[in-house]
């Protein structure tokens, strides 16, 4: 077999590898669990400036080299295959930029690009010039079974979308963009319409917004926000010309109905009582990880990559532009 591809973890927190810490099942929730799961990787160095916790990661991960910053790890460690960056939104910007002057293959970053989409442009685009692949962990892309659902709308096997539905929380940005970025997935790109409401219930700059959008033939999208502080949801109805399509349980579970004849009123026709699939939403970070690989190995294209992700962005960022102008047009 070959050598296990290198790979540097950026930001020791918990998507790195602090939710799988503690975790005694299967599920694999951070980077250097999903590194860890495959022996195709290694991870070989880690990145935090704080001490204590860049050597906890270190000793429950057996990574034998960790850095303060980039200008270290530059200035010690040479080269890798991968670079997962796992810190806060507010430095994906500048650890992006510093790593397209690293020998580095590719890179795996969490979502969102940067939170700015003049921003994430230029980062896709100098990416692009530097061919340098750009994953982007949008996890439900991931997923084998919803990768499946794509394909049979792709053939037409539910037929026209009629109209999209989605309940969700904690900011159009942090948990918006996963319900836009699907939809994108499934249906191509939305247009946004408009925002009608905002519930501050993430983070001031991040509000949870109600909006309504349009596919590209038409059919209406709703984002209906939620409050997290109630209970934290994540709900995608699908009702397309021959089903309905439901995700449930944040995306743990589907829920597929068909058009039958309704067995009361004769000359309607209604849906059956369905039937749940489980999704693979708990590996699906392993398998984002296996994509990368693919890609460096294979040459198969990236499920999720910085253009998809720019894509989903801008529409974020237009519906909180909307919000901004009505918010700005109430004060008048």
């Amino acid at each position: 077999m070959p050598n296990p591809l290198s790979v540097l973890i950026i930001g020791c927190g918990n998507i790195a590898g602090g939710y799988d810490e503690a975790g005694n099942d299967k599920a694999i929730r951070s980077h250097a669990g999903a590194y860890r799961n495959d022996d195709r990787f290694r991870v070989v160095a880690c990145i935090d400036p704080n001490e204590d916790r860049r050597r906890q990661f270190m000793t429950r991960w057996e990574v034998p080299a960790g850095f303060s910053d980039l200008a270290a790890c530059r200035a010690a460690a040479g080269a890798f295959d991968v670079a997962s960056v796992c810190v806060p939104t507010a430095y994906h910007e500048a650890v992006l930029r510093e790593l397209l002057d690293m020998p580095l293959r590719a890179v795996l970053a969490e979502k969102p690009l940067t939170g700015d989409v003049a921003q994430s442009q230029q980062i896709v685009d100098a990416y692009r010039v530097a061919g340098r692949p750009l994953a982007v962990n949008f996890l439900r892309r991931f997923d084998p079974v919803l990768a499946t659902l794509r394909r049979e709308i792709e053939v037409g096997d539910w037929g026209r979308l009629q109209s999209a539905s989605v309940h969700y929380a904690r900011g159009i940005v942090n948990c918006g963009s996963h319900a836009i970025d699907l939809l994108h997935y499934f249906f191509g790109a939305l247009r946004p319409v408009s925002v009608s409401d905002a519930i501050y219930d993430y983070k001031p700059y991040d509000p949870t917004l109600s909006a309504r959008l349009e596919t590209r033939d038409g059919a209406p999208v709703r984002l209906l926000g939620c409050d997290s502080r109630m209970f934290f949801p994540f709900e995608v109805d699908l009702v397309m010309e021959k089903g309905r399509i439901s995700l449930e349980d944040l995306g743990n579970r589907v829920r597929r109905r068909w058009v039958q004849p309704h067995p009361l009123f004769m000359s309607q026709s209604s849906l059956d009582d369905g039937v749940c699939i489980e999704t693979q939403l708990p590996m699906a970070l392993a398998n984002a990880v296996g994509d990368v690989y693919e890609h460096l190995a294979n040459g198969k294209p990236l499920v999720s990559d910085g253009v998809s992700a720019l894509a989903t962005e801008k529409v974020s960022g237009a519906l909180l532009a909307m919000a901004r102008d009505r918010n700005e047009g109430d004060d008048c």
